[in-house]
């Protein structure tokens, strides 16, 4: 199964969504296993996966406007655009609650 170049922007873009619901859920979805701690509430584990997951979104938009098709051009601007912008304000959010629960 070969993905073809124009549709690699757009098949990043997917899985970094993907993931990215997968580590704001894995708490509630493995709560035996989980890689959060619920007691102790320390946040560093999601901001930097979170943080991995955004630097992601920008190399899947410069990989989306290097491609010669202009609908994964401006899919690609759209969607990573807003994404970052969504995972940034929830990294900082995460930032300020993971401040104000350290002692």
């Amino acid at each position: 199964m070969s993905v073809s170049k124009e549709n690699k922007p757009i098949l990043l873009t997917v899985i970094l969504l993907a993931a990215a619901f997968v580590v704001f859920f894995a708490n509630r979805l493995l709560p035996q296993n989980s890689i959060f701690p619920s007691r102790s509430g320390d946040l560093t584990i999601p901001l930097w996966l979170f943080f991995a997951i955004d630097v992601g979104f920008i190399v899947a938009l410069v990989l989306g406007v290097r491609t010669k098709k202009q609908r994964v051009v401006w899919f690609s601007i759209i969607t990573n655009s807003i994404f970052f912008v969504l995972l940034s304000a929830l990294m900082f959010l995460l930032a300020i609650a993971n401040g104000i629960s350290e002692p």
